[in-house]
């Protein structure tokens, strides 16, 4: 991929749409960021809002690079996914390229993908990854949100992910289960000592299944052991803490290196629990994913 002065990079999700001009030697010299995700494009006309929201920008002399949902079979162009062990060289190398009339290049990105041990798959996640460590780095990779991946770099390649339905599990049950009836109907205030004793019963000896600690969450309500304000917190502890335990036991404990990307709401209480349990954790720059489409965008 050959090197040029001005790229524009884009990261093109479900809900949102963010756009980065890097310049010269990797500096942002512009960014810009819509509420405009793949399920607000009426029709499947995406080049109309592109040139809605960045079309001041496009030339044919700046190439246009795009991650995330718009690359899935819900978006604008499907590409393949590249498997494991995949770089950011090898990721860039297989984009699909499309030209629109006016000569402005488009190049959509491949997700990531592995069948062993279990079949898996990550698009856009991998420019987080590829933010954080260095070419030659080693680390596993925590990537807290709806569907969390824990994502394995060795040698500065991604050689595995597992993917954690934790946020979508526990706004499932929130929304639409015993459990979450029992709630407040005004979301109780975060209680840090619900959310570890949650991680602690997720690690302990009593725990038989997650399908059972579920369950607790509202049973130990109704018999006192815990007030109501405390089952989100409690909960939220133990679908993470189930998380961490899966996560770790294939990590390993005491990973070389250990490192948590995303919201920061979410990377804290996943530091707080990794710290209750003494594992040591790093936690990533809030801009990962900027850090790697610089990379993508000024390639050596």
């Amino acid at each position: 991929m050959p090197a040029m002065r001005d790229r524009i990079v884009i990261d093109w999700g479900t809900s949102n749409f963010r756009a980065y001009r890097f310049g010269p030697g990797g500096m942002v010299i512009d960014r810009h960021q819509a509420p405009a995700g793949i399920l607000t494009v009426r029709d499947g006309d995406f080049e109309a809002v592109l040139r809605r929201e960045i079309g001041r920008w496009m030339t044919p002399e700046r190439e246009i690079f795009l991650s995330g949902m718009i690359t899935s079979r819900n978006g604008w162009v499907e590409t393949p996914y590249l498997e494991c062990p995949a770089t950011l060289a090898g990721i860039a190398a297989k984009a699909q390229r499309r030209k629109l009339s006016d000569g402005v290049r488009l190049n959509f990105m491949p997700g990531v993908s592995t069948l062993a041990p279990s079949p898996d798959v990550m698009r856009g996640e991998e420019m987080q990854v590829f933010g954080v460590v260095a070419e030659n780095s080693t680390a596993t990779i925590v990537l807290p949100g709806t569907h969390s991946k824990w994502v394995r770099v060795v040698d500065g390649a991604i050689t595995g992910l597992r993917t954690f339905m934790t946020g979508e599990l526990f706004a499932l049950l929130g929304q639409h289960s015993i459990v979450g009836r029992l709630m407040p109907k005004t979301p109780a205030p975060f209680d840090e000592a619900a959310f570890l004793a949650g991680v602690d019963r997720a690690f302990g000896a009593e725990s038989i299944s997650l399908l059972n600690d579920i369950f607790t969450a509202r049973s130990g309500a109704l018999l006192g052991a815990f007030p109501v304000e405390s089952i989100a917190s409690r909960l939220s502890g133990m679908l993470i803490g189930h998380e961490l335990a899966a996560g770790l036991a294939e990590a390993g404990q005491g990973s070389p290196r250990l490192v948590i990307v995303g919201d920061t709401a979410l990377v804290d209480r996943y530091s707080k629990a990794l710290a209750h349990r003494g594992q040591a954790a790093e936690i990533g720059p809030a801009d990962a994913a900027v850090a790697g489409f610089r990379k993508l965008a000024t390639p050596a």
